[in-house]
């Protein structure tokens, strides 16, 4: 056998060797038989065969082991064990597929650089600080509002076009993509050089906020003008009053849906992302993504579903015949929260808490109850910012537009990261015969 090749490791000032404990970057044999999810004797022998160089642990008998060559060896072994089997077990829901520092989802909702959302919704409760956590780490300690910059680009001619080839009550996330795309004039490079990847997000979020205007009484975009929170611009395009309730509720709204790690959306921005695409093209990528029917356009019919009803009779018919059928029903038991979607308990509550209420409100949450009485089932965060906006009276479509602004937050720290990390996004696939 080989003899081992081993180093002594001390600290930067040479006289106090290191341990495991002192230095995160190294793991003892059992913590690298972990990461690496084999034997002690295998490691042993990745060690003989030098693809590892350990390091000797002066404190005790047993070597230590540095993360990054681990890591690599990883890589290695799983590249040598088949590309294909590997991308279609990593790629399937649930698998991580790469490393992110902006979101662990837990039982109790997401958390948001350590913060859970549910607690940021409360304090401080602004949704423009937590965007700012999310895209720099940093969560600012006194609520403010950032000076509104309004698109240079014609967006009101882009939207009044597809208002005019599409008689149905506008797609949220097709107003969006339109907006995006027409203020995406700037390159990768100069966007970089310029240092105003910060202005371009803040825009992008202005911008969204005056599509809802869309949505609202007039029926136009809506030109985002002074220094207020971009929950009162949302409102005030939807046309309704931002009283200090309501501008908590829609904060509350933006904030517990800014971001949920690596939903299909999210990977897509950062693919585009890793590649070296604009900002802009990074948003847009999400947000075609988002337009499928699993996505924003289930959104849609659930929100279409409860809005329809108009008495307790019709609601239970609508029950009876969910559970007649089996059928899946969107906006309902998120497989990532079997004991149900923390957003939606905190939406829900928020409405009825907070909301002026309406009779629709009311049954869309005598709703809710009856299906997880005697279905078992939960609502997700659909359904909370569809009811929460019936109890604040704002036009239909109006939850996907929370849900969208809130989420493009998300989308740029993940762009951000991306970018970061260097690397580009390239699954490989398994090729297999059709059979025929």
């Amino acid at each position: 056998m080989l003899a081992l090749r081993t180093v002594t490791y001390c600290t930067e000032n040479e006289e106090t060797p290191s341990t495991a404990t002192d230095h995160e970057d190294l793991l003892d044999a059992r913590q690298a038989c972990a990461l690496l999810d084999v034997k002690a004797a295998t490691l042993y022998t990745y060690v003989s065969r030098g693809l590892l160089q350990p390091v000797r642990n002066v404190r005790s008998k047993g070597n230590l082991y540095r993360r990054e060559e681990l890591e690599s060896l990883r890589l290695r072994s799983t590249a040598r064990a088949g590309q294909g089997a590997v991308a279609a077990q990593a790629m399937h829901f649930g698998h991580p597929v790469l490393t992110s520092s902006i979101t662990e989802i837990t039982p109790a909702g997401p958390r948001y650089r350590g913060h859970l959302a549910t607690d940021l919704a409360r304090a401080p409760g602004a949704f423009e600080n937590v965007a700012e956590l999310l895209w720099t780490g940093v969560l600012p300690d006194e609520v403010h509002a950032w000076p509104a910059q309004p698109p240079l680009a014609d967006v009101q001619r882009a939207l009044d076009a597809m208002a005019v080839v599409n008689d149905a009550a506008p797609r949220v996330m097709r107003l969006f993509a339109i907006t995006a795309t027409m203020l995406d004039s700037f390159s990768i490079g100069e966007e970089l050089r310029s240092g105003s990847t910060t202005h371009f997000a803040r825009q992008l979020l202005f911008a969204f906020a005056g599509c809802c205007g869309m949505l609202g009484p007039e029926g136009r975009f809506v030109f985002p003008q002074g220094e207020v929170p971009l929950a009162q611009h949302v409102l005030e395009a939807l046309g309704t009053q931002p009283t200090p309730a309501a501008l908590h509720a829609v904060n509350a709204a933006l904030i517990l849906g800014a971001d949920h790690e690596l939903s299909s959306p999210t990977f897509a921005a950062r693919i585009a992302a890793s590649v070296g695409s604009g900002l802009h093209a990074c948003i847009v990528a999400a947000l075609a993504t988002q337009r499928g029917v699993a996505l924003a356009g289930a959104g849609d019919v659930t929100e279409d579903l409860i809005r329809g009803m108009t008495s307790t009779t019709q609601l239970h018919e609508r029950v009876a015949e969910i559970e007649r059928r089996r059928q899946h029903l969107p906006g309902f038991s998120h497989p990532l929260y079997p004991q149900g979607d923390p957003r939606a308990t905190a939406l829900i509550e928020l409405a009825r808490s907070t909301g002026p209420g309406s009779p629709q409100a009311e049954l869309a949450c005598h709703f809710v109850d009856t299906l997880h009485q005697e279905l078992g089932v939960h609502p997700n965060i659909e359904i909370g910012l569809v009811v929460l906006g019936l109890a604040w009276g704002l036009p239909p479509r109006s939850a996907n537009a929370l849900w969208g602004i809130g989420r493009t937050a998300g989308w740029i720290a993940h762009v951000l990261e991306q970018r970061l990390a260097g690397i580009a996004l390239r699954p490989r696939g398994q090729f297999r015969t059709s059979g025929l």
